[in-house]
């Protein structure tokens, strides 16, 4: 029996061990969560900024604060006296210098870090689910990554001209005037002040591509796109996104195929809604009108949260945003799928008649030596058949390339069809039809840095025999320049981007 005066024993394992980090280490954030949250604040802060940065105003008054400055030290040049005057006060002009470059500097910084931490976020597998995906590896990134750095050396030599030309003028007014080093300074600060103004016109399309809610898709540039598309525009919108924005375009599309009425083909649906957005951002047809479309394949209770949900990153605008995105780089493209559009609503006999629609399409200027052959094929019997496709660039390179295929069936229609109609089938449903049957070909063609001016292009349609069926010649300009394609281009994406800034419009099923 146990005496009264001793302790039970303690097992030592039962004993709290002393923590050998000391207080302070019980709890370790999340390493993703963190990363989540540096990314969320970063775009918030290049948002923000770059819309600043982007107004009218600023960016008017980044372009002339370096002549206005130049101005002033030539002034102060001839009239010494206009810079004693100010005296003690010259520090005042620290404000307006710094409101000309602060707001850019700080969306491009935002810019280049949110990006890293974007990619580390989908490397680690915080953004879709706990799925990892090697972004920086993807083609086109790289690109991406260099704009974002010609982005920062543009911000920072803005910044120490800005800074270095202000003050030399704070030092010239330190100095006795008209002596050999008071001269000198106000010479040299009307120097950088004129190279300030020439650098913010050489970088005036940057800036107005700031604080975009697609951050990486103006600097994304399509150097990779396969040879066939299944579509014009399904196909080409996607080889026009960006690697991130294009994961995030998948997770859409299996909304879309979750929202589809059972029966359709999402294939052909996705074409059919993405041409409706089409013709509605052109004005060809009313809200309404493509509301009462897009009701025929869109389920209703998932309409709003697929179309109209203004937070999501997909809605009606910012399809219709990325619409014209595509078409600012590929307007031939297009060109084809609004001369589809004619020939169906014109009845035109080659639509209706022929056996065979071949529709071609070229860049009228073929910048650099290079451009974009779109080739659109239809089989108008009723069985499907095998044709081959021949391309001739006549001292172009490759010279010549085959494409053999299998064209399903597509009957034309009877007659004319109209754009829009709610009792029998009209345009809306032909080109849908068209291009999801029929065969898109994009081709890049070249020619040699020696070669310039005007050169033809054939394109030859030939069966299993060998027999042709038809052939066209199409003819550009080559030119080693990129003139003012790039300039054209910027604001034609600049219009798209604003596109995408347009309320949603007010739908309902009434």
């Amino acid at each position: 029996m146990a005496s009264k005066g001793k302790k039970s024993a303690v097992p030592l394992n039962a004993l709290p061990l002393p923590d050998p980090y000391g207080e302070g280490f019980e709890y370790s954030e999340d390493p993703i969560e963190h990363t989540r949250k540096q990314w969320s604040m970063l775009e918030k802060r290049r948002i923000t900024a770059g819309q600043i940065a982007r107004h009218p105003l600023l960016m008017l008054w980044r372009t002339i604060n370096g002549f206005c400055l130049a101005i002033f030290a030539f002034a102060s040049l001839i009239l010494p006296s206009i810079l004693e005057s100010i005296g003690a006060y010259i520090f005042l002009l620290i404000i307006p210098a710094i409101a000309s470059f602060a707001p850019t500097l700080i969306a491009g910084e935002s810019a280049w870090h949110a990006i890293q931490a974007r990619i580390s976020l989908r490397e680690q597998g915080g953004v879709d689910g706990g799925k990892k995906h090697a972004l920086s590896a993807q083609p086109g990134m790289d690109r991406i990554i260099e704009s974002l750095r010609d982005q920062r050396r543009n911000n920072f030599m803005s910044t120490f001209l800005s800074l270095s030309s202000l003050g030399i003028l704070m030092l010239a007014s330190a100095i006795a005037p008209n002596s050999l080093a008071w001269n000198l300074a106000l010479l040299l600060a009307m120097t950088l002040s004129i190279a300030q103004m020439f650098h913010a016109l050489f970088t005036y399309d940057f800036i107005r591509q700031q604080g975009d809610s697609f951050p990486s898709l103006v600097f994304h540039s399509p150097t990779h796109h396969p040879t066939q598309l299944g579509s014009v525009l399904g196909d080409l919108l996607e080889a026009h996104l960006d690697p991130d924005l294009y994961l995030e375009w998948e997770n859409w599309q299996l909304l879309f195929r979750k929202s589809l009425i059972p029966g359709h083909i999402t294939k052909q649906a996705l074409e059919r809604l993405l041409y409706i957005l089409h013709l509605h951002m052109e004005g060809d047809i009313s809200t309404p009108m493509a509301h009462e479309e897009l009701k025929t394949i869109i389920l209703e209770k998932r309409f709003d949260e697929l179309l109209l949900d203004d937070e999501a990153r997909f809605n009606w605008r910012t399809i219709q945003r990325l619409i014209a995105h595509s078409r600012g780089w590929q307007p031939g493209a297009f060109l084809l799928l609004e001369r589809l559009q004619h020939d169906l609503i014109a009845g035109s006999p080659p639509m209706l008649r022929a056996e065979w629609r071949m529709d071609v399409s070229l860049d009228e200027h073929c910048y650099e030596g290079a451009g974009n052959l779109f080739i659109t094929l239809s089989n108008q019997t009723f069985e499907s058949r095998h044709v081959r496709v021949e391309v001739l660039t006549p001292n172009g390179e490759p010279e010549s390339r085959d494409h053999r295929f299998e064209l399903a069936a597509c009957p034309p229609p009877t007659s004319a069809v109209k754009l829009f109609d709610t009792e029998q089938e009209d345009a809306l449903d032909w080109i849908p039809r068209y291009l999801e049957r029929g065969v898109v070909l994009w081709i890049g063609v070249a020619w040699p840095q020696s070669f310039r001016g005007p050169a033809d292009v054939q394109v030859i349609l030939r069966d299993d025999d060998g027999i042709v069926l038809e052939s066209q010649v199409i003819r550009t300009t080559v030119s080693r320049s990129s003139g003012s394609q790039l300039k054209s281009r910027m604001r034609q994406l600049d219009a798209a981007r604003k596109r995408g800034e347009i309320p949603l419009p007010k739908v309902n099923f009434g």
